[in-house]
């Protein structure tokens, strides 16, 4: 037998030695196992992973605006949130399920983040502390999300309760002393008499969020002749939009001269 021949088992015996011991079945989803460290709001996480601390955002995900965690910062909703995913992740140890983008435009790590059998994505879903974003190529848990935001939405559960909360109706004007009751309000001399509109919308909380009452942004800043584009809750481009107004309801944006985002 030549030489070369004899050698050939011992040099596969040591590739199997120096090799790495973990491997990926085909067809299954790539996971990593970390441990948390820090819960900074409802929708994102800060992890040990692979020997350093990395950043994780919940895939699918968007919590109300926690804050800085100064005194009435951020959404009352997402301290909520916030407290519900601390108690749900912090130091405990989870798998990183990963999905085809593996990062966003912030550098953090999108993974669906399970507890054994508990995906703590739909948990917080579930109860009521986030909406379900869609689009983009994550979607493998898309359809779970969407039934456990149903489900939190038929129950009246966290920002649905509140936003199935009827408005409170507008309160009426004092009558002017001295005028007869139920006679309407002079108009000033030579001015047509007109009823005074408020416009649509209220001012954001934030550049980034609107209160849970008027979840709809509305972005004036649209490089285009149109007065304002506007974005819905659970649309693919929501998340990482700005906003200048926000909405109750789409008639309102469309009254304030926006059109909805085709993303």
């Amino acid at each position: 037998m030549p030489r070369a021949a004899r050698l050939l088992p011992a040099a596969a015996l040591l590739l199997l030695l120096v090799a790495p011991t973990w491997s990926q079945e085909p067809g299954r989803p790539r996971s990593l196992p970390a441990a948390v460290v820090k819960v900074v709001s409802g929708d994102t996480i800060h992890v040990f992973v692979n020997g350093d601390v990395d950043r994780v955002r919940y895939i699918g995900v968007a919590a109300p605006d926690a804050g800085d965690g100064t005194p009435d910062s951020g959404d009352p909703a997402g301290r909520e949130a916030l407290q519900f995913n601390r108690g749900l992740t912090n130091a405990k140890n989870v798998r990183l399920e990963l999905d085809v983008q593996e990062r966003d435009p912030e550098g953090r790590l999108l993974a669906y983040v399970w507890l054994g059998d508990v995906m703590a994505n739909a948990e917080v879903i579930g109860h009521g502390f986030g909406q379900v974003t869609t689009g983009g190529p994550n979607v493998r848990h898309q359809e779970l999300l969407l039934r456990r935001q149903d489900q939190a939405r038929i129950a009246k559960l966290g920002i649905w309760k509140i936003l199935a909360a009827p408005a409170p109706a507008p309160k009426s004007a004092p009558a002017t002393k001295g005028a007869a009751k139920g006679a309407p309000a002079a108009s000033p001399p030579g001015a047509s008499p007109k009823v005074a509109q408020a416009r649509p919308g209220v001012a954001p909380k934030t550049g980034w969020s609107c209160p849970l009452t008027h979840p709809i942004k509305g972005d004036f800043t649209t490089y285009s002749s149109e007065r304002c584009i506007y974005y819905v809750p659970g649309g693919g481009a929501y998340a990482e939009s700005r906003t200048e107004r926000c909405y109750a309801t789409e008639d309102e944006a469309r009254q304030d001269g926006c059109r909805r985002s085709r993303r």
